[in-house]
């Protein structure tokens, strides 16, 4: 306590959890209690603008077009298949690049076998032990995926209780999952949301006629129109030399338009 005269004095609090206090004594009478609060410091938040993902997929055959992609200046988000022996050694060097890397999961399509989605499939004919076997066996092969999607699965990504056996897989590894809806019945992206993974779908395939450079181009200009309506737009191509050439050209016109490219990850929710 300090005292200013005779009457008067002046008591201060000494709790750091509590606002600063006086308190005004004269005599033993409190005349005033006077209490300071630190103002709060709002930070603004900072304004996110159009945000575009762009995912190639079928990633690991060809190691040419691998590195044409991988040394493309975007954070592109490249899809690997388990089963080609280049996948691993391109990916980590994707991953040296700043680019995300995430598993392109093989699944049965409608028109299956004449339609064959490749070693390490994910087929109909399988038990529910078989597929946990080639769903862990499949994960491995890329240690560090930060998630997968669809290679195909028309047939598959429409069946709810194989698509659980898949999330339960990815929820224990904690991994994202990107529908690339093959089929318009697909219940992937429903059925992680169900299970709280990090999810998402895509907007646009932005190369169904891989040779068509025109094509692709508008494609692209369709993603980021999207993308500025919505806030955000997720695009799938490959690795043909028509889509390599078009992002080339079109990357440096998406981001004089104010549209970030960003990896996958950060438009999974």
């Amino acid at each position: 306590m300090s005292h200013v005269d005779r009457d008067v004095s002046l008591r201060f609090t000494e709790d750091p959890s509590q606002p600063s206090k006086i308190e005004v004594l004269v005599g033993d009478l409190l005349t005033h209690n006077l209490i300071f609060r630190l103002p709060e410091i709002r930070v603004p938040e900072k304004k996110v603008g159009p945000r575009i993902a762009i995912i190639i997929d079928d990633m690991g055959p060809s190691r040419r077009r691998a590195r044409q992609l991988i040394n493309l200046e975007a954070p592109l988000t490249l899809s690997f298949f388990p089963s080609s022996s280049n996948s691993g050694k391109l990916a980590q060097e994707a991953l040296e690049k700043g680019k995300e890397v995430i598993l392109h999961m093989p699944m049965e399509p409608k028109g299956f076998p004449g339609i064959n989605p490749g070693k390490g499939a994910l087929l109909m004919s399988m038990t529910d032990e078989e597929l946990h076997r080639q769903i862990r066996e499949n994960l491995d092969t890329i240690p560090s995926i930060k998630g997968v999607n669809n290679h195909m699965g028309s047939r598959f990504m429409e069946n709810e209780h194989r698509v659980n056996i898949l999330m339960q897989e990815l929820k224990a590894r904690e991994l994202f999952f990107l529908d690339s809806r093959t089929t318009a019945d697909t219940v992937g992206y429903r059925t992680a949301k169900e299970l709280g993974i990090k999810t998402g779908q895509r907007d646009v395939f932005l190369d169904n006629n891989r040779s068509d450079e025109a094509e692709i181009r508008k494609n692209i200009s369709e993603l980021a129109e999207i993308a500025k309506n919505e806030g955000k737009a997720i695009g799938i191509g490959h690795p043909h030399p028509a889509t390599i050439r078009s992002l080339r050209d079109m990357i440096p016109r998406l981001k004089e338009t104010g549209i970030e490219i960003v990896p996958l990850s950060e438009l999974m929710k």
